[in-house]
């Protein structure tokens, strides 16, 4: 078994521009676990991929090569080579959407289910880089489903870390001038540190890849970046959509939109710190740190969309999710929660005709009116207090913005 090994599981944004950079650079094997045939074999066949670094300092846009990977497809032929791949590497990380959660739960149980059966099999450390709050419960459901003996379920729950992270690395869609030069290539900032739950290595956390952050409280600090990094996307991409924006730079540069997501940030910071007891002071370790700029430049340049920021709208409408998590925080905090509120209802004018889930949403809201909308795709209860005072609020932003 090689110790410098790591399997991928996912080639996106976050697979080729964070974890494979990260990890190649201190010198580790990189294989690409993905779920297309034909993103394997243009992989295996390129043997290389550009990243379109946005620099986090706002000195521009450059471009780097990765080689010296390789890749396996999770489906059909090539699925038993990454079982092997799985029952061999010591790290391994997700980085996908959630419609691959249960496909990627799976592969990793069957691995983990063939590994237990290894005379000495090592510890097994998984890095969750996916935005969602408590992904390490929703991975082990799917991998459990998989373990049928006492000694299997024995080693997963000794020997397999399942570890959160928080993925500060933005990720976003190439031009299509970039896709012409590289069908590969992705897009991503340079942000420096992958944040890690300290407690859940079983191996240990890797010492030769200084990236890594080593933090506490991660549960509460994944939350807490959902609902301050993300939900800044959100509020920002929303009311800029409104405005007729089409580029997340773009909607930043106007005073009022940038406002807007500062009084945003500051009920979630209110709220987040209310809610789970800390300090801002502690807080503020797991929160994304904005680099000092390079003299003349005003902010990161980027071409990330603000369709992106939401796409998947009626997920990111969700009870904890990005707008109403903080919102329903700072309420229960002792503050009215009016800037996330009007941020929430913006979100529900949120009309991008290439997502299904933003189509659905405005559907339902002419059909069945905001009201029973908020309360379908945010999970709010009329009948309980606190829940109703939010509900209202944001029907009130909805009525007044119509």
């Amino acid at each position: 078994m090689k110790q410098k090994q790591i399997a991928l599981i996912g080639a996106g944004k976050l697979g080729k521009g964070y974890i494979a950079d990260l990890f190649g650079q201190a010198g580790y094997e990189v294989i690409f676990l993905v779920r297309r045939q034909q993103q394997a074999e243009n992989l295996r066949a390129q043997g290389k991929y550009t990243v379109y670094v946005s620099h986090e300092d706002g000195s521009g846009i450059s471009q780097k090569e990765i080689s010296g990977f390789t890749a396996w497809c999770s489906e059909g032929a090539e699925r038993e080579q990454c079982l092997e791949v799985l029952t061999q590497v010591p790290l391994a990380s997700v980085q996908i959407y959630d419609d691959g959660f249960a496909d990627a739960g799976k592969l990793l149980g069957e691995a983990i289910a063939r590994r237990a059966e290894l005379e000495n099999p090592g510890t097994l450390d998984i890095l969750l880089v996916v935005n969602y709050a408590a992904p390490d419960k929703i991975f082990a459901k799917y991998i459990e489903e998989q373990l049928h003996t006492d000694r299997q379920r024995a080693y997963f729950h000794e020997q397999v870390g399942l570890v959160k992270t928080l993925a500060f690395r933005g990720g976003f869609t190439p031009t299509e001038e970039q896709l012409a030069r590289d069908p590969e290539a992705v897009c991503a900032s340079d942000y420096p540190e992958l944040p890690v739950d300290q407690d859940a290595f079983r191996g240990g956390i890797p010492q030769d890849v200084p990236e890594l952050l080593p933090l506490d409280k991660m549960d509460a600090r994944l939350k807490a970046k959902l609902w301050t990094a993300n939900m800044q996307g959100g509020a920002i991409g929303s009311m800029g959509k409104a405005r007729g924006y089409h580029l997340y730079n773009e909607a930043q540069r106007d005073t009022e939109i940038k406002v807007f997501g500062e009084r945003c940030y500051a009920e979630a910071i209110f709220g987040i710190c209310g809610l789970f007891g800390m300090s801002e002071e502690d807080l503020q370790k797991g929160i994304r740190k904005k680099a000092k700029l390079v003299p003349g430049a005003t902010e990161r340049k980027t071409t990330d969309s603000i369709d992106r920021q939401m796409f998947g709208l009626s997920r990111k409408l969700g009870r904890e999710e990005r707008l109403i998590g903080p919102a329903m925080a700072c309420l229960q905090s002792g503050k009215l929660p009016f800037f996330l509120a009007k941020a929430a209802a913006y979100a529900f004018d949120f009309n991008n005709p290439n997502d299904p889930k933003s189509v659905e949403v405005i559907d339902f809201v002419q059909e069945h009116g905001i009201q029973k909308a908020v309360e379908k795709y945010c999970g709010l209860d009329p009948a309980d207090a606190q829940e109703g005072i939010l509900l209202q609020l944001i029907c009130g932003h909805y009525t007044e913005l119509h």
